[in-house]
């Protein structure tokens, strides 16, 4: 009966943990896992996202948590649970430089014409845990360590050694050696400099290290040494670098999500919206 699975998913949710709630109930975790499956296909939508360590609950998850606090409030209104969802919340992390020039303005095209949605936006490098910290979906650039997770290429970001026009003029600097630019005075981000054949290059001369690429890009800006950039925001007074043999990398970006089962139907349309060209 769907409401013993109401019950059922009740527990595991306020204690996180499908093994707890077995234990609490005395039912198999076998059990558990089978009917909280059952009850997720019942109501077509994911309720619980799940690892061999962590369980965590959706935007749909936690809205039907809600919704079952008083058992008679279950029995009467859960029937209409999923017409009743006008306004759907995803909650999503991006790295700030994207969220300010792609992803941002992507995700408010999408607003505009999506307008049961809201987005709850986390910008931060910062690689956020999609359990302990309820992430829906995540932006990442490449590559990307191997895991679990599902990972879908969206587009290509290029990227360029660059300096200020006066550093440039005044070290004469035209086409380098990749001895030269090592020995250069660098600014560097917690992003590696990395080849397009794989080899990470080790600045000699560590200037400055920043966490903020728009911060990198100022001092490059002020001639305090050269960078590893966007390419698309190698503008202004900052100049590219032609490094013989060094092309710098092409990272991917990426839309990262737990899992491919029951993805809820507004994560699909965002995911295939930032996918197109």
């Amino acid at each position: 009966m769907i409401y013993n699975d109401l019950a059922l998913f009740t527990t595991v949710a306020h204690h996180l943990s499908f093994s707890e709630a077995a234990q609490r109930l005395g039912i198999p975790l076998s059990r558990v896992s089978r009917r909280i499956a059952d009850l997720e296909d019942h109501l077509g939508t994911k309720l619980l996202e799940r690892t061999t360590r962590q369980v965590r609950l959706t935007e749909e998850g936690r809205r039907l948590l809600d919704r079952c606090q008083s058992p008679l409030e279950a029995l009467q209104d859960v029937a209409g649970f999923t017409d009743d969802i006008k306004r759907q919340t995803i909650r999503i992390t991006a790295p700030p430089l994207a969220a300010r020039t792609t992803i941002g303005p992507r995700l408010l095209e999408f607003a505009s014409d999506n307008p049961d949605v809201a987005f709850d936006l986390v910008t931060t490098n910062v690689m956020l845990d999609f359990f302990r910290d309820n992430i829906d979906i995540a932006f990442r650039l490449g590559p990307l360590a191997d895991s679990s997770l599902i990972a879908k290429r969206l587009w290509s970001v290029p990227y360029s050694f660059c300096a200020g026009a006066d550093f440039i003029a005044e070290r004469k600097l035209r086409v380098l050696s990749l001895g030269d630019l090592r020995t250069l005075p660098a600014i560097i981000s917690r992003q590696p400099w990395v080849l397009a054949n794989g080899v990470q290059i080790r600045p000699i001369e560590v200037s400055h290290s920043m966490d903020d690429l728009d911060v990198v890009a100022a001092a490059a800006r002020r001639n305090l040494g050269v960078a590893m950039l966007p390419s698309q925001m190698v503008t202004g007074t900052l100049r590219p670098l032609v490094v013989e043999g060094a092309e710098p990398i092409q990272r991917d970006m990426f839309a990262v999500y737990p899992s491919r089962r029951l993805l809820p139907a507004r994560i699909k349309r965002l995911i295939e919206y930032m996918s197109m060209d």
